[in-house]
């Protein structure tokens, strides 16, 4: 790094990058090194600018800095020293008749106190109580440990599912943010008598029941009126319904068809349809939707043809109660015939050779589709399904046989190995007691006895050591994890779910603690399925990938922007992830790579040829494509524009929070918009008018650093395609040509997105350390702070020989004192 160990720790706003080669010890504590910088550079501004006003002789609204705390450990003194920075950033502070700072020690001084408020806010987010540290499971991390724990399927997600959680700097694990709010109880309570009331479903053995949707219960409006006609006309095993594009659900008048369930579980759903390619178009893109759910059953591509339609057979869990689904095309366009109006009241589709006039223009005149349509057949539901009967899940709560004894003592038997496994330890003192009582009151008021358990164990689901990992005791001072408590920490880490049989019997053992052991725990683990919950997790929550369609694309600049579209571009980032993961690549690959992964949809988008199919996979890169990485990846472009036009500035501060670990000063509470051109003015390029705002020397110095990791990415439109001129609404003349070209802090100059990829390569010991940081914080579910950073140094040192592999540093950071400590 080409930077001074002063001005390295004077731009450090969270873990920073710490230069090859500097050793820091636990020993240089944070506050030494800000205080040297406090004497140095903020004291003697303080003197020069500020005292004269706010000093022991006079102090303007309260206010001396000459005596303020830089401790930044209070809410006072946080506020104080952000009310003053917000003041000397806007050049409220001096007053205009005092004599104008420079610049440059503006920038510094505000960059000091960013640092220390960032530090102190890390800080307040890592601690927690002295013994004993609660972090609730995030939904996601709830719906994986109901699966594993009873073998139920739970929709977290959609109306009736958990509040979605609020995250820190991306991340949604961090355990001081995750508090539970008087809804959470109420919604705790609910999917806890939902889950339990499937998991113990007992007696006879359901018989599986199938409802069946012919056409004209797809088209309940007028499904009478065309089953009349077409019986009489003969041709009724011929009806066909058509879905078009703009046509997107088969519906009744609210846009869905009601499906009742009267027993949750799984279900079997088969759809017999064609999906008709126009030539040179695409496929019809087929979705089941749950719209009171807020959830897609099945998303494809269909095609076949007319005459060759096939079955899309799959499983899906619907909890009980009525649904309303919905069945989309989800290729945008026109309807070739308005719903609302013509004779499809009365001729349903039958083909194209017998079409009435409304259905002509569907092909062209040798019957080929003219758009991309589907034509469905029917519709069939069957379920509930079990595999075994009683249920996995009724048998792993109801041990034993048909002839134990329903009594107290097999009710404390069940509550003991249920609790072991839900609190993920064994249960301690009177704990069992405590839950049996309420079992045994509900016995003596006459409740059956599976009732009476249930109760007991919507007690254990509602309790804080299930929703809470829970890490330390008031009788135990020890700062490292024990067995039980590594065993969650590891599983919570690469599964998002909790332990398995293994990591229960090795912490049963005291053995996961062993180094050996723990290792070939995380080999094993990160070979598992269920490691997919991790490259999905990690990668959305550090890449911010919840951001994503925040700003939906103007749909008239944007036309070919979809939903699906949308999914391809989260895709490709996570499946980029996982495959870095899994082929244990260098985390270099994230900065620059010569592959991705692609779909047909997505190279379309990218202008890539030759990729066919729906599936993700690795794709070698041309040179001319201007890909590779994550940084040209469209999701990470999108998600740094508004749906109309780019924000280099976004994208800028984007890069350094997310990869260099740096937080730029907030901007000058009166910073004004950049002036658009008017109409009688030349166009003007963004870079230019953000030239122009740079002039004001309060915007120089944090403009300066943004900028450059921003305005190269100008080639990628909000959306993320490749454009070599900018669009440009206000003013006259030709829209400009884009300068991708610019020039690091340091002085390095690059000409475009693949130079500065190359120059961010070469920095590959700073990234390391910024990653390890980014994944230490997921791991262990705090913030990182400064006396973190010798040991994030270290962590990520141990894997520079083999050239930064991504499954050994995560081996590294699981072996490591950081993650077995509390």
């Amino acid at each position: 790094m080409r930077t001074s160990i002063e001005s390295f720790i004077g731009r450090t706003a969270s873990l920073t990058v710490i230069a090859a080669g500097l050793n820091f010890t636990s020993s240089q504590s944070h506050a030494v090194v800000a205080a040297d910088h406090f004497e140095k550079v903020v004291k003697p501004f303080f003197a020069q600018h500020c005292v004269s006003c706010h000093g022991e002789k006079k102090h303007k609204g309260d206010l001396r800095v000459d005596t303020l705390s830089t401790s930044f450990s209070t809410g006072i003194e946080v506020s104080r020293w952000t009310e003053i920075m917000d003041r000397i950033n806007s050049g409220d502070m001096p007053p205009k008749e005092e004599p104008k700072p420079d610049a440059k020690d503006i920038d510094r001084v505000v960059e000091w106190i960013a640092a220390q408020l960032h530090e102190a806010e890390a800080a307040q987010h890592a601690k927690g109580s002295e013994k004993v540290v609660f972090r609730r499971l995030t939904r996601e991390e709830y719906a994986h440990t109901i699966r594993d724990l009873l073998g139920v399927t739970y929709e977290v997600k959609g109306p009736q599912g958990l509040p979605e959680e609020p995250d820190w700097q991306g991340f949604e694990r961090i355990g001081s943010v995750l508090s539970i709010s008087p809804t959470h109880v109420e919604k705790y309570l609910q999917a806890a008598s939902v889950v339990l009331d499937e998991a113990m479903v007992s007696g006879e053995r359901p018989v599986s029941e199938t409802v069946r949707w012919d056409p004209f219960d797809l088209r309940p409006k007028w499904g009478d009126r065309l089953r009349k006609a077409h019986t009489k006309w003969g041709d009724v095993d011929k009806v066909r319904v058509d879905i078009q594009p703009g046509n997107t659900s088969l519906s009744n008048i609210a846009g869905t068809l009601d499906l009742l369930i009267k027993r949750a579980g799984i279900y079997n759903v088969r759809i017999k349809l064609s999906g008709l390619r126009p030539k040179g178009g695409p496929a019809p893109r087929f979705q089941v939707y749950l719209a009171d759910l807020d959830r897609v059953l099945l998303e494809t591509d269909v095609d076949t043809a007319e005459d060759q339609p096939i079955i899309l057979e799959f499983k899906a869990h619907l909890p009980a109660g009525a649904h309303r689904v919905g069945f989309n095309n989800m290729i945008p366009g026109a309807a070739m015939s308005p719903r609302i109006s013509g004779d499809h009241m009365t001729f349903a589709f039958t083909g194209f050779d017998k079409r009435p006039p409304w259905q002509l223009k569907l092909t062209d005149d040798h019957y080929q589709a003219v758009v991309p349509m589907l034509l469905m057949d029917y519709v069939e539901w069957e379920g509930p399904v079990y595999e075994t009967w009683p249920t996995v899940a009724y048998q792993r709560i109801f041990y034993g046989n048909e002839n134990t004894a329903k009594d107290m003592n097999y009710a404390r038997g069940i509550l003991q190995k249920f609790m072991e496994r839900a609190y993920r330890r064994p249960v301690q003192g009177n704990e069992v007691e405590l839950i049996a009582k309420v079992v045994e009151k509900e016995l003596k008021r006459g409740e059956a006895f599976e009732n009476a358990v249930k109760l007991g164990l919507m007690s254990v689901l509602c309790s804080k050591d299930f929703l809470y990992l829970v890490e330390g005791s008031t009788a135990n001072t020890a700062t490292r994890l024990n067995d039980w408590e590594l065993a969650s920490r590891l599983s919570y880490f690469l599964w998002s779910t909790m332990p398995d049989d293994k990591l229960f019997d090795l912490a049963r053992a005291g053995k996961l603690s062993q180094p050996d052991v723990l290792k070939a725990e995380a080999q094993r683990m990160l070979k598992d399925p269920k490691a997919k919950h991790f490259s999905d997790s990690f990668a959305r929550q550090w890449l911010q990938l919840r951001n994503v369609g925040m700003f939906p694309p103007d749909k008239g600049l944007y036309p070919k922007y979809t939903d699906y579209l949308e999914k391809c571009m989260v895709n490709e980032t996570t499946g980029f992830f996982q495959e870095v993961l899994q082929k244990n690549l260098s985390i270099r690959d994230f900065l620059k790579s010569d592959w991705t992964m692609l779909n047909d949809r997505l190279a379309d988008h990218y202008g890539i040829k030759d990729v066919k199919g729906q599936e993700f996979r690795p794709v070698v890169l041309k040179p001319e494509t201007q890909r590779g990485g994550l940084l040209t990846q469209a999701a990470i472009l999108s998600q740094t524009s508004d749906g109309q036009r780019t924000r280099p500035v976004h994208r800028g501060k984007w890069v350094m929070e997310t990869i260099l670990g740096k937080t730029p000063p907030p901007p000058p509470a009166n910073v004004g918009e950049i002036e658009a051109a008017s109409a009688n003015q030349p166009k003007r390029s963004l870079r230019e008018k953000l030239e122009a705002h740079r002039n004001d020397a309060a915007c120089a110095g944090c403009h300066q650093k943004i900028d450059p990791y921003g305005l190269t990415f100008e080639n990628f439109d909000a959306v993320g395609a490749w454009r070599t001129v900018e669009r440009i609404n206000d003013g006259k003349g030709v829209s400009p040509t884009i300068d991708a070209s610019g020039e690091l802090p340091d002085g390095r100059k690059f000409s475009g997105p693949e130079q500065l990829k190359q120059l961010m390569a070469q920095d590959l010991d700073q990234f390391a350390i910024v990653f390890t940081q980014k994944l230490a914080t997921y791991a262990t579910r705090r913030s990182m702070t400064f006396s973190d950073r010798a040991e994030l140094a270290q962590i990520a040192a141990k894997e520079k020989a083999d050239g930064y592999k991504l499954q050994d540093m995560v081996e590294s950071l699981i072996l490591s004192d950081l993650f077995r400590k509390r």
